[in-house]
């Protein structure tokens, strides 16, 4: 195991710019989602041009996932970091620049500065507040659904009052505070993912990434899709925009109490098998009533939420609890964001272009009920006492 200097003061400064880091890391793209009807009409785009906004953030981090370990070691987690902030505020501003190629190029830019966030974000909790690890992933977890859902809901009026170039990029208030606070933390010297005495883990041939990374990958997928075309979906079953977009923060409202909980009670048991199992149980039942009986919507985004709490709990505990060593941490939450994400972006680009297609929602929402019945199958595994580690010894 790791070992840590256990008797330092805790880090209040660290701690607001972690809370200020998790709040960049949803809102500039769940803020998208209720403007895509108004940004389609403006720019005379179809649903599977529209898809492609939805999916080019996902693609960069599945990408991203893969180098950000290798290049904090390089530069240090926390200047690392601290770029990745400045490219989320140039992307926003960049994407709010009215114009098909600037609300591409900015997403990317978006894509890229979250990508490094969600790999590198974990490792820092894991590496500074060793002895807390539950209660921080839990704040950090929180902050992030809450922004996430402020975002949502703040967006509509906004782009009923103004236009969607200014709703989309208000956002960018918190970044730029995020980027003067986390300055203090780019300063003397920096930690790395391999701090500590390098230990060769190829996390790529261990059956239980592969798990971490299907229950990542599937509530991604459930997530962005609904994130992206649940307004949309909903509207065309007797919603206003507004209702819509509420509905869609009823949905993140209910995913944040339990990404507080979840850590904390996770780091507690000795097994997770059954809590993980519960959560694929509840994404099943939200999105087949939500296929079948969209009039019970309410009840649907509610379960949702709740399966999406716990299964975001869940893996980012994973990543710290499945892992004995920073290093085998960081290269876990890689493998698991870039493939989860990779597969997540599927979701929202078939939601479009199979909506084109067929004209309705059936085929489209069939996919999210098959994500979810695998998070249940195999995802749950994820659950069971064990390590990385430990399932690569001969």
């Amino acid at each position: 195991m790791d070992s840590y200097k256990k008797n330092k003061p805790f880090n209040w400064l660290l701690f607001i710019g972690i809370l200020l880091v998790a709040a960049n890391l949803r809102a500039p793209i769940t803020s998208i989602g209720v403007a895509l009807p108004d940004i389609k009409t403006d720019l005379a785009m179809s649903n599977s041009a529209v898809s492609v906004i939805t999916v080019v953030p996902l693609l960069a981090f599945a990408v991203i996932s893969l180098f950000a370990a290798r290049t904090s070691n390089k530069f240090g987690l926390e200047k690392t970091i601290f770029v990745a902030l400045c490219l989320i505020l140039i992307g926003i501003i960049v994407r709010s620049i009215t114009g098909i190629s600037w609300l591409y190029i900015g997403t990317v830019l978006i894509g890229v500065g979250i990508g490094f966030g969600n790999v590198l974000a974990p490792a820092v909790i894991k590496s500074k507040f060793p002895l807390h690890i539950g209660v921080m992933t839990g704040y950090y977890t929180v902050v992030m659904n809450v922004f996430g859902g402020l975002s949502s809901y703040g967006t509509a009026p906004l782009v009923k009052a103004f236009n969607y170039n200014i709703a989309i990029s208000a956002i960018g208030v918190i970044t730029l505070l995020t980027l003067v606070v986390w300055s203090f933390q780019i300063k003397g010297k920096q930690e790395t993912a391999t701090a500590l005495s390098y230990e060769s883990v190829n996390v790529w041939k261990s059956p239980l990434s592969w798990q971490i990374t299907i229950l990542m990958g599937g509530q991604s997928l459930i997530f962005y899709s609904l994130i992206n075309w649940m307004p949309a979906y909903l509207s065309q079953n007797g919603l206003s925009i507004s209702e819509a977009g509420a509905y869609l923060s009823i949905m993140q409202i209910a995913i944040i109490p339990f990404t507080f909980i979840t850590p904390i009670f996770a780091t507690k048991m000795k097994s997770q098998f059954l809590l993980t199992f519960i959560t694929g149980l509840l994404f099943v039942a939200g999105v087949a009533i939500m296929l079948f009986m969209p009039t019970l919507a309410i009840i649907s985004t509610i379960l949702i939420g709740i399966a999406g709490g716990l299964a975001f709990g869940l893996v980012n505990t994973f990543f710290s609890l499945r892992t004995e060593h920073i290093q085998t941490s960081a290269k876990l939450s890689g493998m698991a964001q870039s493939v989860g994400y990779l597969f997540a972006a599927l979701g929202p680009l078939l939601f479009g272009i199979l909506h084109d297609l067929t004209g309705q929602w059936l085929a489209s929402l069939s996919i999210l009920l098959i994500t979810a019945i695998g998070i249940t199958l195999f995802g749950s595994q994820a659950g069971r006492n064990r390590t990385i580690e430990q399932t690569l010894k001969k």
